[in-house]
């Protein structure tokens, strides 16, 4: 009983009380579809793939739920899933401008219905790189939120083409991005390797999962380079570190 309501509890952090107790039967009835009457909306959850237990991990276990210094206005969801963190990004913070990034096919399909009619907000389905190429989509540990990619020179061969964050930043007219969160299952290596002198220093606030598990050395190269920079590890959360631009932000 005491689990039961504990659960409700945490969900009543980010929904009505409807709301939650919906949602706290929805997931334990396994309901692939669950109505938020007053949120005014439905969402998905997959069965046999691991969308529950993504949910559970941004409402419950508070992944991104930290107390920022700043409103974001300008947020990217790199490594969107299912859209989850989208629509989590979206509740606390409605005005902000949201780009969610998803390689997956079947997870491009569940954000456009877990992020259906959002405004001011673009999927794109690429691969977040540091640079333009080519990949191949692999699933390693046969799940639905651990693709990874794999650098290919051969077009034709490719599922998947990469996007940058300077090309993010230009197109949506971005002078900084506020919020970047980044979960792209080891892909952060290559990211924080090179070509990232323009947008690293316009960026506030970085939310990032590291995979060594996946990619030897990842930790130590987003760390290295971050710290380059005048970033702080101000936080971290259930996996995941929260860095602070002291260009942007200021400390107490």
């Amino acid at each position: 009983m005491l689990k039961k309501l504990a659960k409700l509890r945490l969900l009543k952090n980010h929904f009505s009380l409807k709301d939650a107790l919906s949602l706290y039967f929805g997931l334990k009835n396994n309901k692939e579809e669950i109505n938020l009457s007053n949120l005014g909306r439905k969402i998905y959850l997959r069965k046999d793939t691991k969308d529950t237990e993504t949910f559970e991990e941004i409402f419950l276990s508070s992944l991104y739920n930290t107390t920022l210094p700043i409103v974001p206005k300008t947020i990217v969801d790199a490594g969107a899933n299912v859209g989850l963190a989208s629509l989590f990004f979206r509740m606390k913070y409605p005005k902000a401008s949201i780009v969610a990034i998803e390689i997956e096919d079947n997870n491009i399909l569940a954000i456009q219905k877990n992020t259906a009619n959002f405004t001011n907000f673009e999927i794109k389905h690429n691969a977040l790189f540091n640079k333009k190429a080519f990949f191949k989509i692999t699933d390693h540990y046969n799940a639905t939120n651990s693709f990874q990619i794999v650098e290919t020179t051969n077009p034709e061969e490719a599922n998947s083409t990469s996007i940058t964050l300077d090309e993010i930043m230009t197109s949506k007219n971005w002078e900084t991005i506020d919020v970047l969160k980044i979960d792209i299952e080891g892909a952060e290596k290559q990211l924080f390797e090179s070509n990232y002198e323009n947008w690293l220093p316009k960026t506030k606030i970085i939310m990032v999962e590291t995979h060594d598990r996946m990619i030897p050395k990842c930790s130590y190269t987003v760390m290295k380079t971050i710290n380059d920079y005048n970033f702080i590890l101000y936080t971290t959360t259930e996996g995941t570190l929260i860095y602070y631009n002291l260009d942007f932000i200021k400390i107490p």
